[in-house]
């Protein structure tokens, strides 16, 4: 049965950072959110350079207002409020440094600002949830190979590159049936962990 006041990992840290600045709860948000903050301002055509001071700019803004969110399953997920902030961080972005920028450089500045405006921030919650279901299956993958033996990781990674499975099992110098049954035990693990992390971590 399940305990009444159980509330999932990350609504527990969550809680920690509201509650008075955690510094180890604060790294291990960082180190779990991070990248998927990183990965979608690359797709709104943010060059890495900028994309890297974004991303400290959003976390340092998660910082310092982690307080008034409010945690409600039934309202949003959080990393839809962190796609949101993140939204909102690229375009102060560009507003503060084209004041720096002057001639041609301006105008084409401009240009990509314009394009991104008005052609990728509305798709934003679009953008976000195709790079969570990336980011969280990274973690998963992250989480479980360490537990699998050496051939089934073999099997997945090929499996994800689309190769077939009789190339598989001569590469690996296992059976087809092996590959196949390899296959189903560590899609299962895949599908059981990305479960546990999207209740955790979404």
């Amino acid at each position: 049965m399940t305990d009444p006041n159980f509330q999932p990992t990350r609504v527990t840290l969550l809680q920690r950072l509201q509650s008075g600045k955690d510094q180890s709860a604060w790294l291990e948000f960082e180190s779990t959110y991070r990248a998927f903050i990183f990965s979608l301002i690359l797709r709104m055509g943010i060059p890495q350079e900028d994309a890297e001071d974004i991303s400290q700019t959003v976390l340092t803004k998660v910082w310092q207002k982690i307080e008034d969110f409010e945690y409600n399953r039934n309202r949003g997920k959080f990393h839809n409020w962190l796609a949101a902030m993140t939204r909102n961080t690229v375009k102060d972005f560009f507003r503060t440094k084209k004041n720096f920028i002057t001639g041609r450089d301006a105008v084409e500045y401009q240009e990509s600002y314009d394009t991104i405006e008005q052609q990728i921030l509305p798709d934003i919650e679009k953008l976000a949830r195709e790079e969570w279901v990336l980011h969280i299956t990274n973690l998963a993958w992250n989480n479980i190979k360490n537990d699998l033996h050496e051939n089934k990781r073999a099997v997945f990674k090929l499996v994800s590159s689309e190769t077939p499975n009789p190339q598989i099992a001569q590469q690996i110098g296992i059976s087809e049936a092996s590959v196949r049954v390899y296959k189903a035990e560590v899609f299962q693990k895949m599908r059981a962990e990305i479960d546990r992390l999207n209740n955790e971590l979404s």
